[in-house]
């Protein structure tokens, strides 16, 4: 059973606190101490539940994963062609072919 999910939500459920630690060190996290993470305490539900949710939130979470690295894509093509298209040094029939020639 995979659960990079459950992984992935418990430190996001404890990264403010972790973040706050840091913040009063005035330095990077650091800082974070091996009785930080003693502290941090965490209910794990029965196995039985954590496959039953697994399969729900996990998919979920996997397309956002993707999701988020397309987004950085078409941000960095974004930012590539825009200043080209604007400058005039890329007319919209070159920008059309070079997304065509993009892998999908």
């Amino acid at each position: 059973m995979d659960k990079k999910w459950f992984y992935y939500l418990a430190t996001r459920h404890f990264l403010d606190d972790f973040r706050e630690i840091a913040a009063h060190k005035a330095t990077t996290m650091g800082h974070i101490q091996r009785k930080h993470l003693t502290e941090a305490r965490l209910a794990v539900p029965p196995t039985s539940m954590l496959a039953a949710f697994g399969q729900l939130i996990g998919p979920l979470l996997d397309r956002r994963i993707a999701n988020s690295l397309q987004a950085r894509e078409l941000a960095a093509l974004r930012d590539t062609l825009l200043p080209r298209l604007i400058s005039g040094k890329l007319r919209l029939p070159e920008a059309q072919e070079r997304l065509e020639e993009m892998p999908a």
